[in-house]
């Protein structure tokens, strides 16, 4: 809300003030002062009621520029006046923009309850009816985060009951989302009920329990069919389906949320697929399969670590070329760049036999320049001796492997100019004996 001219689509002129309008002190001593709109006969022309409407959004939006939100809320509630306009076109302008300055200076008072967003959802819900799902939708997600589950799904139970004449590509889009949001909502309230067992559960309340179970499974299964990213929902209805031993069908949503080219690109879908593996202790070729799709989307993760530890496990001889290559590529991200466990897991893979000693020399030949600039300038590897000697250890014992000698003194020596007296500590860290 920096800049709510460009936000709401409102031009500048629309806050100047004309000669003989109140002034903005005047307004400020009475923010009651909107006129009633007069009727409308014919072609709209602007009225001291859409004048003092105009000083009274100025007014709201210079509040918030400046986080005085309790004021902003105050000149609100005269503006909220304006929805009482009979002209179509500023009508419409009033709506969305009542709309969308009440949620915002909602979030940010102190002492706003859920009932003061709800009076406003309401409020807009009765302005106009061609955002009526939308505003059900947003309001719904208010009250999620509120904890309000039963509340929630009784609104969007009545927005996905709603009709308006013809229904448009926006309008289709929302109403997926209000079906998808009932499912979850559904099984939020079965998770709930089967995660605190009452000791007087009777034949109603199991009933009541299986028709939320009912109600998700089919709403959830139709929805992660759809082409998008549904992680939220995904995850709930995998989460059914192991409570309910299926876990055929449960392998199969997943790997179509992975592997169909129809949806999005989407590094979650492999990071779940990874872990539903392991957590149903799948053979190591599987685990191995998924984080071979998942380095190619984003080399970076932290599965990568799993991905090396793995190949080198099960392929001792034939996948040191690509455990190599994947430990290589974290290191060069700035977010992996002081991490002692992917430089421990380069060590690993150095230390191995020499048969591959060949392919380790192409390797450092091509990515030398860059290694050199970015992990072993003479300032870091000071910084580095200085505030974590470990890392430092290791990769200096990294640098040896590849062939490379600094004859720097501060690489050498510690900066009191003798070798560290942690020496030893730290090599046995390395060699995973850390005290």
């Amino acid at each position: 809300m920096d800049d709510i001219e460009a936000e709401l689509n409102i031009s500048a002129a629309h806050f100047d003030s004309a000669g003989n309008e109140t002034t903005n002190e005047e307004f400020i001593k009475n923010p009651l002062l909107i006129e009633a709109p007069p009727k409308s006969y014919g072609n709209s022309r602007e009225t001291g009621f859409h004048r003092s409407s105009r000083k009274c959004l100025k007014i709201i939006r210079d509040a918030m520029l400046h986080h005085n939100w309790q004021t902003a809320a105050e000149y609100f509630t005269s503006y909220i006046q304006t929805l009482e306009d009979t002209t179509v076109q500023r009508a419409l302008l009033t709506r969305d923009v009542i709309w969308r300055l009440g949620t915002e200076i909602l979030h940010h008072l102190p002492n706003a309850s859920i009932d003061d967003f709800n009076a406003v959802y309401e409020i807009m819900k009765n302005a106009g009816v061609s955002n009526f799902a939308k505003i059900c939708l947003e309001q719904a997600y208010h009250l999620l985060l509120n904890g309000e589950f039963d509340e929630a799904k009784r609104q969007l139970s009545s927005a996905r009951h709603w009709r308006y004449g013809k229904r448009t590509d926006a309008q289709s889009l929302e109403m997926k989302l209000i079906n998808a949001y009932c499912g979850f909502l559904d099984y939020i309230i079965w998770s709930k009920n089967i995660s605190t067992p009452s000791e007087t559960e009777d034949v109603r309340s199991l009933h009541e329990i299986s028709k939320y179970f009912r109600q998700a499974s089919v709403t959830l299964s139709e929805i992660i069919k759809q082409p998008g990213i549904w992680d939220p929902f995904v995850l709930s209805y995998i989460t059914m389906l192991e409570h309910n031993h299926n876990i055929d069908e449960a392998l199969k949503v997943l790997q179509n949320y992975a592997y169909n080219k129809e949806f999005p690109s989407n590094p979650n879908a492999h990071v779940y697929l990874y872990q539903f593996l392991k957590r149903h202790n799948a053979p190591p070729a599987a685990l191995i399969s998924s984080l071979r799709v998942l380095h190619s989307v984003v080399p970076s993760h932290k599965l990568m670590l799993d991905f090396c530890s793995l190949l080198l496990k099960e392929h001792p001889e034939t996948a040191i070329k690509e455990a190599l290559l994947v430990c290589m590529d974290l290191l060069e991200y700035s977010s992996w760049k002081c991490d002692r466990d992917a430089w421990k897991c380069l060590l690993k893979i150095l230390q191995r036999p020499k048969n591959e000693h060949n392919l380790v020399k192409e390797e450092w030949a091509a990515r030398r320049s860059l290694w050199m600039a970015f992990h072993f300038r003479p300032y870091i590897i000071k910084m580095e001796s200085q505030k974590d000697v470990r890392l430092w250890r290791i990769k200096e014992r990294v640098l040896k492997l590849l062939g490379e000698d600094l004859h720097a003194e501060d690489f050498r020596k510690s900066p009191s100019g003798r070798r560290d007296r942690h020496h030893n500590a730290s090599e046995d860290y390395v060699n995973g004996s850390e005290s």
